[in-house]
Formats: structure tokens, sequence, C-alpha cells
């Protein structure tokens, strides 16, 4: 026997899709409809979901296919009380149909900012979209350099040498309409200076770096600030640039110095089997990559290895002449210890996470607490600044910048640290065994 009649019939073809959307027993038979001979496609529950989700008005095409699979169901609704026949045979929608706009168009125009941009317009083409991200990842944009409207369906970028040259390609491979002829004009001025180009060279003569193919304003950039240098610290420069230094050799003091400068690298990984502290922090001195920034990992105050491992770092930089007043910084504060003589027993019941330390180690400890509480200010003169899980706002403040991280191998506290890492000019992993170091090359 057929289920009462329902009085609340859809009205639209879009409400019934959402009914067969958000209804799970309309795939599948209950007990009164065991014999039911429909047997659903298993694609159609997605697809009556990416209807029923549909951001804007459906197409045509659409709609057709809303049709087709209310259609396919129609018995499901009938044996539910829910007889959509005559909907089907008169179908109504909620909203006209959307019209696609199939022209494909680019053009460049200036913005409310006087900013240059290139705008660029298409239906949905999974070919073209892929070309685009790829463009847009693997020439290092930043995140806002390339924009898509959904809206509007369209992107919007920034017009340089970069996009002009590649997007007109796009656009030419796929029969786009250029809305001015400026745009073309500017593709075959790049193309033009593409051709003509040559990669930039540095070689070394007679104990001096000589670049080939290189503009004026980085030559003065270079005399004006990294000229007067050593010449290792000036080779080390190199990789900042992008220079390679496969051909270049000269003489070092230490052999974490002149590994780390004539490494195109800028991540490289030191086992502490085979250097000690002292040679690491001597090679980082030699090339005179100060302020570094020093991940600290672990619990100062509940793991007697942590608290040793930082104290001990800490003795390595004052030993080659670094001074905890004014050079030393902390971006982060370490508790006051407790020493064990001062919790008595019902405490020590009650609070069980107090750690159990000697004496040394809490003079040790206190000492690390002290220094993080009076080392806070970063200036000029500050060389090592540790930090933990953030970065301290008085450094984003500051006008240093870290030319160096020298991270110990353990686990990174929080994503800020780990990008502030990536962005650095270089930075050492000086751990053993080797571990999380894939993309570091290994210093022998």
């Amino acid at each position: 026997m057929d289920m009462q009649k329902h009085t609340d019939l859809p009205i639209t073809i879009n409400e019934a899709i959402n009914i067969l959307a958000y209804n799970d027993f309309f795939y599948h038979p209950g007990p009164k409809l065991k014999n039911e001979l429909v047997n659903p496609h298993p694609k159609d529950k997605e697809t009556v979901m990416s209807l029923a989700n549909a951001q804007y008005p459906w197409t045509e095409k659409q709609g057709k296919l809303a049709l087709i699979l209310l259609k396919r169901y129609l018995t499901r609704f009938q044996k539910h009380g829910l007889d959509i026949k005559d909907l089907l045979e008169n179908p109504k929608y909620e909203h006209p149909f959307r019209v696609i706009d199939w022209e494909k168009s680019i053009e460049k125009f200036i913005d409310e900012d006087n900013e240059p941009k290139i705008e660029i317009k298409f239906p949905y083409n999974k070919k073209i979209i892929n070309l685009i991200r790829c463009l847009k990842n693997n020439k290092g944009m930043p995140e806002r350099y390339m924009v898509y409207n959904p809206e509007d369906k369209h992107w919007t970028c920034n017009q340089t040498d970069v996009t002009t040259y590649y997007l007109t390609l796009i656009a030419i491979r796929y029969n786009f309409k250029f809305v001015d002829k400026s745009l073309f004009d500017d593709y075959l001025e790049v193309k033009k200076e593409k051709l003509s180009y040559k990669d930039p060279s540095v070689s070394l003569e007679n104990n001096q770096l000589k670049f080939k193919n290189v503009s004026e304003p980085f030559l003065e950039y270079w005399k004006e600030n990294i000229i007067h240098k050593p010449l290792l610290q000036q080779v080390d420069s190199l990789k900042e640039f992008l220079f390679s230094t496969d051909k270049i050799k000269v003489e070092a003091e230490t052999p974490v110095a002149n590994k780390i400068a004539h490494s195109s690298k800028r991540k490289i990984w030191i086992s502490k089997d085979k250097y000690s502290r002292e040679q690491v922090i001597q090679g980082i001195n030699e090339i005179n990559a100060w302020p570094i920034i020093f991940p600290v990992s672990g619990e100062i105050l509940s793991s007697t290895e942590d608290t040793h491992e930082l104290w001990n770092w800490i003795q390595a930089f004052k030993k080659i002449g670094i001074n905890e007043w004014g050079q030393l910084a902390f971006g982060f504060d370490i508790k006051q210890p407790i020493r064990v003589s001062e919790i008595d027993e019902m405490e020590q019941e009650k609070d069980f996470l107090v750690p159990r330390i000697s004496d040394d180690v809490f003079e040790i400890m206190f000492e690390l607490h002290q220094m993080s509480q009076q080392f806070k200010y970063i200036d000029e003169h500050t060389k090592v600044l540790f930090v933990k899980n953030k970065i301290p706002r008085s450094y984003l403040k500051s006008k240093i910048r870290a030319k160096l991280g020298l991270w110990t191998g353990n686990p990174i506290g929080g994503q800020v640290i780990y990008n502030t890492l990536e962005n650095l000019p270089r930075t050492l992993n000086y751990s053993s065994p080797r571990r999380n170091t894939l993309d570091f090359e290994t210093l022998f």
C-alpha cells in the first residue's frame, strides 16, 4: 500500500533536488520497499549534493540534469508520499538559468592605487587554471600577487615581466581576446629582453670577485655594502644573490666557515659527532653571520637534558667572546625553578609535576631564569636571539634582521619559527643522528 500523499509537495525542481539530497532513505529501500527494483547509481548522491549546494543559479545544462535525476527517482518519491509527476512534466525552477559567458579575454589596466594589473577572464577550464597556478607557485610570487575573483570569474595579477610574458603565452595558446594591443606589445618587449638575456656570473681573479652580466644597481650595492668585507665573507654573500660558488675557492680558518661560505645551499646539516659547539660558533663568527636566531625546544625546568643543552650553548658563545650583557637576548621567559628543599611533603603530593632537581641543576635553571628576565633588549649589538614558539615583537620592531638560524635538530615549536628559519639567508642544523634534515646539505 502506498504511503499517504503529502500536501506540501515541492513546487520547484530545486526543492525536489534538496529533498533528494538530504534524505538518505530515498537511496535505500526500507522495510516496506524491500522489493523495490530501482538500483541507484553509485554517483547519484554525489551529483545531487553538488546541485543542491550550488553557489550560483543553475545553467540550463544543470537544470536538465536535475530533471533526469528526479525522473529516475520518481517512484521513490511516490512510495514516500511525494508525487512530483506533474512537476516533472511542467518543470519550474527557483531562478532563471544562468548564462555562461564563454568569451576568453585578457587585458591590462591601472587599479585605484595606480598599480599596473592584468585581468584574465575565461569560463571554467581545468588546463588553464593549472597553468595559472603553476605560474603562481613556481615563480615564487607572493600570496596576493595573483588573486581569483569567484564572483566575476576572473584572475587579477600584478603586471610584471613574468606575468606579462607567461599570461600572454597562455592567452595566445588558448585563443583569448586581447582587449587592447598594448599588452601584446609589452609581451614582445619582454620577449626581446629575454632572448638577449645572459645569466649573471661571478669568477675569482687575482683574489677578487669579478661579475659579468649584472645590473648597475647591483654593482653599486656590492661596492657600498660588501666589497670591503673579507674575501670569504664576500663569497658567502653570493648565495643571497643566487650566484653559484662551485668554481670559487678561497681560504678559510675553520672548516665550518669554509663549507658554509662555499656552499650554494642555504641549509646545511652539521654532525654534532664531528664538530663541537665551539667549532660551529667559530665558523659562524668567521663569516660574521651575526645576529643569529636560536630556536629553543623542550622544557627547561622539567628536563635536565634540555637545561644542560641550552646552558652549554651559552657557555660556548661566551668562550668565543660573546658577552651575555648586551649580545644575548631571550624572546621568551623561563619560569623560576623551585628548590626541592622548599617544597614540603604535602605540596609534593599535591603537585607531582614539580620537578625534583639537584642543587647544581637548580643553580643553572635559576641562572637561565634570571637571564631570560634580564636580557630582553634587542639592538644592533645583539648577536644571539633565543626564541621559543614565537618571534618576539621587540625583534619585529627592531631594525636588525638575523643572518643565520642555528637549529639543534629538535622539533621546532610553532609554524612561525619554522617559517622564520625558512626565510633566513642560511640555516644550520646541528644534530646527531641526522633527522628532519631531508633538504639540508651535509657538511662533511
